[in-house]
């Protein structure tokens, strides 16, 4: 298998999700938190499938299966124990030139689903390959476990200082005849240019005890200098 892991924008999508049991629940969840355009349909639904309907976050449509679904589809997910409905629905997804994934089904599927750990802003995504559903599912729970609270926080006030960071980049840009199509948008000589490496180096064992014990403003304080951000914009020599 060649598998490339990728994180896709849902937004919007439209997607058809073929079937409406237990299998269909574990991917009709997910699809629509990232906002895709679901339509459903199975000729009977579980419960808690059936609640995404009745809420207005899919639609349905409830009888079975027939040629010509997948039309104005963006991709297509199968999540029915029927070989021969995975393969039907794979081969015309397919002659459409939409990606099918077909639960627990890797000869039907262009993608599979990785294990997904997600706590505020930060989604980690673990996968064996199709190998081992039992190892993915033990890898994600560990994620679980990792995403811990002062994990959250730290991500939070990156993405604050990333926002300080663009700001500040923009003004040194604008008095320089050397900057670049962002990113970067600052050149290379740039003495105000972050480095990658001083963000990894300035999370520091200090920092994660200050969010550990809630002080994201110091945890955040400390982070700002050690990447420079505390200090004037330097002189291009």
């Amino acid at each position: 298998m060649g598998y490339y892991p990728i994180f896709m924008e849902m937004r919007g999508r439209k997607v058809l999700l073929v079937g409406g049991g237990h299998v269909a629940l574990e991917k009709i969840g997910k699809l629509v938190e990232s906002e895709a355009d679901v339509t459903v349909v199975a000729p009977a639904l579980i419960p808690e499938v059936r609640a995404f309907i009745d809420a207005g976050r899919a639609r349905l449509l409830e009888r079975e299966y027939v040629d010509g679904d997948t039309a104005g589809a963006d991709m297509v997910f199968v999540a029915t124990d029927n070989g021969a409905i995975n393969r039907r629905v794979a081969d015309e997804a397919r002659g459409r030139g939409l990606w099918v994934n077909a639960a627990d089904d890797v000869a039907n599927c262009d993608f599979i689903l990785p294990g997904v750990a997600r706590s505020g802003h930060i989604t980690i995504a673990t996968s064996t390959g199709g190998a081992s559903p039992a190892l993915a599912r033990w890898l994600r729970e560990r994620m679980e476990a990792f995403l811990a609270d002062e994990v959250v926080a730290l991500g939070d006030v990156l993405a604050e200082l990333r926002v300080r960071v663009r700001a500040r980049d923009r003004e040194c840009a604008a008095g320089c005849d050397r900057t670049q199509p962002p990113p970067p948008l600052l050149c290379k000589t740039c003495p105000n240019r972050i480095p990658p490496d001083r963000w990894q180096e300035a999370i520091d064992a200090e920092v994660m005890d200050l969010l550990r014990a809630g002080n994201r403003e110091a945890a955040s304080a400390r982070i700002a200098s050690a990447i420079g951000l505390d200090r004037p914009l330097l002189a291009r020599t």
